[in-house]
Parts: structure tokens; sequence; C-alpha cells
């Protein structure tokens, strides 16, 4: 089994909650297999499956069209989203510069408009957390 990467939580700026501290978000760099750059991925526990801005289905992982939809609610609306099998890639944190992408195949809901500034993938129960086990601790997570 590979050693598990540890990342530090995000700040967006987005102010605090309902505490002092500033509102943190778990981000992971994500990206379709040999695509150059990559994506900032927030993990969302609650979210029922991930999510792509369309934008992502140009940079490769072989999409394929699913011919189903969903009825997804995210960012105060709700909008009918395509589904698609596409292959993603995790990247290792800069902590771990000699580790090497880790890539799987999942069905991903693809959204246009995009709602989120700084990010283009939201990781899901589907798609992601099926995959991958995921610790939260107060300093990080693994």
């Amino acid at each position: 089994m590979a050693e598990a990467w540890l990342y530090d939580y995000t700040d967006f700026g987005e102010g605090t909650g309902r505490s002092p501290q500033p509102v943190l978000r778990a981000v992971v760099g994500v990206a379709t297999p040999g695509a150059p750059s990559r994506f900032a991925a927030v993990i969302d526990t609650g979210g029922p499956i991930t999510v792509v801005a369309s934008e992502m289905l140009l940079t490769g992982g072989d999409p394929v069209r699913r011919s189903e939809t969903m009825l997804l609610r995210l960012g105060g609306s709700t909008n009918e989203v395509g589904l698609y099998d596409l292959t993603l890639e995790i990247r290792p944190p800069a902590s771990a510069p000699s580790a090497s992408p880790i890539s799987w195949r999942s069905i991903v809901a693809v959204l246009d408009p995009w709602p989120h500034h700084g990010t283009a993938v939201i990781l899901g129960q589907t798609g992601f957390l099926d995959t991958f086990t995921v610790t939260f601790g107060p300093d990080g997570f693994v």
C-alpha cells in the first residue's frame, strides 16, 4: 500500500464561520491523465457525486457521455446536468515531489457555467470518496 499523502487546508478568503477562525477547505490537485496543468478540487463529504467544470472534458480523460442526467443542487441553484465516465488523477502534494499521480475512472456530473471561483472540481461521495479514504485532522488531511 502506498504511503498516505498529507495535505494542508486551503483558505479561499471566505472570511470566518461562526468562530473567529477562517473557513478552510480540503483541497487537492486533480487533472486528467497526462494534462500539464491541474485544477483545484474541493473534497465535499456531503456531495453526492463528483462534479467537474465543462472545461475538464477538454483536457483529456477519455470522457464518455452517459445516457442519463441528474438534478444537481449546488451554489444555491438547481441544474439538470449530464453524466460522464471520466478518468481523473489526483496529484501528490508539494511535500511528496517524488510521488506519482493516482488515476481512477468514475462517473462525474458536468456543470456549466461553473459557479465556484478558484476551483474546477468538487469531489463527492460517488467518484471520489468511494475510491479513496480521507482522514481529516485539525492541522491537515490525508
